[in-house]
């Protein structure tokens, strides 16, 4: 199951590969990223980003489960990733995460990025990689003054099949089609209709056009819904965007399990 799971997203990753780095990978190696352990089940390093020491940590201990902690200025996230039942255990230990310190994540997970397809083939990636990943930029595209707390992410019960609730699990949806964005800010229930992709990458469960990392990106409901709002109310950066803290939290599972249920776009 778990080599049959990494095929789908080996697949994926090369229909993706190449949308983001302009940047001179030659310079990437073990220790450009504070590499420590490297395996198919162990990730782990520690690194010093302008200042800020950030070390992180995967692990598995049993199929197609994974354990990350990443520490960042002595502020730690950690998440229980369980692809099996596509569930996840955030633990944030109440942490809230300055606007530089999001930066530094995104510039670490670009950097192991680098490292991971400096050979311009994306089939030398693990399921532990690939998590990582994902978590970073989850992490560090989080609404400013968000608290991280302690919460289980599962798929949710009665999941509406028409685009029109709220949450909708993992909804793959189409680029260059028209989707209705639904949110909520201190104008109440908001509905409109958007082009996906018509908008700097409008809908895909990551960074804006050109994308920050190498890995693949899913193109799904939630985080259609969460860029809207994002961008109507000020964007990741602005403190406006607390407003969209439920829709953040809703496409959590969008961001890790997206790609694997083939939200290609």
């Amino acid at each position: 199951m778990k080599n049959e799971l990494k095929l789908v997203l080996l697949f994926v990753s090369l229909s993706l590969f190449f949308t983001s780095c302009d940047k001179s990978d030659d310079n990437q190696t073990p220790e450009s990223i504070g590499l420590e352990i490297q395996d198919e089940n162990v990730f782990t390093g520690k690194k010093d980003i302008d200042g800020h020491i950030i070390s992180y940590k995967v692990e598995s201990k049993e199929e197609l489960t994974f354990n990350v902690e990443v520490t960042i200025d002595k502020n730690t996230l950690s998440a229980s990733v369980a692809y099996g039942d596509e569930t996840i255990d955030f633990d944030g230990n109440d942490v809230v995460l300055t606007h530089k310190q999001k930066e530094i994540l995104l510039m670490l997970g670009e950097e192991i990025s680098l490292f991971l397809f400096k050979d311009k083939s994306a089939d030398n990636f693990t399921m532990a990689e690939y998590t990582l990943l994902r978590l970073l930029e989850y992490w560090a595209k989080s609404p400013s003054n968000y608290k991280y707390s302690k919460v289980k992410v599962k798929f949710p019960k009665n999941v509406m099949t028409d685009l029109k609730s709220r949450n909708e699990g993992v909804t793959c949806i189409r680029k260059n089609t028209v989707v209705t964005a639904n949110y909520d800010d201190d104008r109440g229930d908001v509905n409109e209709n958007i082009l996906v992709n018509g908008d700097r990458c409008i809908g895909r469960c990551g960074s804006g056009c050109p994308g920050t990392f190498t890995i693949a990106s899913a193109w799904t409901k939630d985080c259609l819904d969460h860029d809207r709002c994002g961008r109507v109310n000020g964007g990741s950066t602005n403190p406006f965007d607390r407003e969209c803290g439920d829709e953040y939290f809703e496409a959590a599972d969008d961001y890790l399990f997206g790609v694997i249920r083939g939200c290609r776009g």
